[in-house]
């Protein structure tokens, strides 16, 4: 299987919106969207998106508290439903997804070998990268 690049990496702060705005107000990026569970997407000059979300308990399955801090890694595959195939046949341990949302935003959150989440993502439009 083939990633085309990273596509976000997911932290959860206090205040996702505070933090957001600290992004954009000192080191340059832009609010690239804001979602309706109080999720902020910024993205760098180079388009490199951060998103900032709230400590969620249930998404780390593992967690007695939820958490600031790291959350995830999303990587954009060349096929996603083959790369989430791929991913299903080698028994990862699947930690939501796949999901297909109506705007074309699909996602795949699996842990890796160490535990961690990986996410696979894919954006109906691209976001105009990874072409």
């Amino acid at each position: 299987m083939k990633m085309l690049g990273f596509d976000h990496v997911g932290i959860c702060a206090r205040d996702p919106k505070a933090m957001a705005d600290w992004y954009v107000n000192h080191l340059g990026f832009t609010l690239h969207s804001a979602g309706n569970a109080g999720n902020y997407f910024v993205e760098s000059p180079d388009h490199i998106l951060i998103e900032i979300m709230v400590p969620m308990k249930g998404h780390d399955l593992d967690a007695a508290e939820p958490a600031v801090g790291w959350k995830h890694i999303a990587l954009v595959p060349e096929n996603f439903d083959e790369a989430v195939k791929e991913m299903l046949a080698l028994g990862v341990p699947v930690v939501s997804g796949p999901n297909y949302r109506d705007d074309g935003y699909c996602t795949f959150f699996f842990r890796d070998p160490d535990g961690n989440i990986v996410h696979f993502a894919k954006w109906a439009n691209d976001r105009g990268m990874f072409k």
